[in-house]
């Protein structure tokens, strides 16, 4: 039999402030992290660190095991993903049409243009790690410069993904 116990009001908020501090260390932490690697990520390179700060959330670095879906066709998300390490592979319509390595960037025309997932995408190798993180809009009287960039950067490799597959289909 579970013993309930009775909590005052003072002890939840002692417990929800605790929570809450540990979160912040740990985004800390993290974006910390990302501030290291951040010139190696083509998207947020030359954005200022200070501004990249604020226009970034929901940062997290994930790891990704074998044959897990990160992302599935149809499914709304506004993440984007940068990966680390490993591979995946990318299926459209239960079809294998792309595969995405370690310093590659995904996710990242649901997230500008809020559509639906065009694609899935799951591990090809025993584990992968990425960053994963949403872009923050509500920032953008403050940050405009950076989300231009970021925008703009993005705008760059969505465009190179599509010459890619025209140029794959004229092949065939």
């Amino acid at each position: 039999m579970i013993q309930q116990v009775e909590y005052d009001l003072e002890d939840i908020e002692k417990f929800l402030e605790i929570t809450k501090i540990s979160k912040a260390n740990e985004y800390s932490q993290t974006l910390k992290k990302l501030l290291n690697v951040q010139s190696k990520i083509s998207i947020i390179a030359d954005i200022d660190p200070a501004e990249l700060k604020v226009i970034i959330e929901k940062l997290k670095f994930v790891s990704v095991p074998f044959k897990e879906f990160i992302i599935k066709e149809g499914d709304i998300s506004q993440e984007i993903f940068f990966v680390l390490s490993g591979e995946f592979h990318v299926f459209s319509n239960n079809k294998k049409v792309g595969v995405i390595a370690a310093g590659q960037t995904f996710g990242e025309t649901a997230a500008v243009f809020n559509t639906k997932r065009n694609a899935s995408v799951v591990c090809a190798s025993k584990v992968a790690t990425v960053l994963s993180f949403c872009i923050n809009h509500e920032n953008i009287d403050f940050c405009a410069p950076a989300l231009a960039k970021l925008y703009k950067n993005l705008a760059l490799q969505i465009n190179t993904k599509l010459e890619e597959v025209n140029s794959q289909l004229i092949k065939k």
